[in-house]
């Protein structure tokens, strides 16, 4: 396996379909999120739009020319909140590996990739979201190093 850098002429449309897979495996944690196919264009214009924003790189697993995942490492963010000192950190503002290949390390060896790219960049911390409920990507983060920062809570206000 090989991690490398995203080729725009070349991994765009694996790259979307590694987007909308992540997106189902979230649905099914989470019902209320899009289908795949209904964001998937949208969000990686955003995405783009976002890596020329914030120093950004994507980073995608290949197996025999055969993309089977990606991260997308944003290293300039700043929290823009003004009650934690505006900290500026990287963000891991997306991980997936195809379903296929999980389990067999492509998800650590694009974080570790990620990691380093950011410590090259000169950030000093790298932050994650992970949905609460995703067991397999939360034990993968805290393997790394990676503790709690915010936990969120939600109540459904409607029965």
């Amino acid at each position: 396996m090989l991690i490398r850098k995203f080729d725009e002429d070349k991994d765009t449309p694996s790259l979307r379909d590694c987007l909308v897979e992540l997106q189902e495996f979230e649905r099914r944690v989470d019902s209320r999120m899009p289908a795949g196919e209904e964001i998937a264009d949208a969000y990686m214009s955003d995405m783009f739009l976002q890596c020329a924003m914030s120093k950004g790189t994507i980073f995608v697993a290949d197996i025999d020319g055969r993309v089977v995942g990606f991260a997308t490492l944003l290293s300039q963010c700043s929290s823009g909140e003004l009650d934690d000192g505006d900290v500026e950190f990287a963000l891991l503002s997306d991980i997936v590996v195809r379903e296929e290949c999980r389990r067999e390390g492509v998800g650590r060896q694009l974080l570790e990739s990620a990691e380093e790219q950011a410590r090259n960049d000169g950030a000093r911390w790298l932050r994650v979201s992970v949905l609460a409920r995703n067991a397999l990507a939360r034990q993968l983060y805290e393997s790394l190093g990676f503790s709690e920062l915010y936990i969120d809570f939600e109540k459904a206000l409607t029965q």
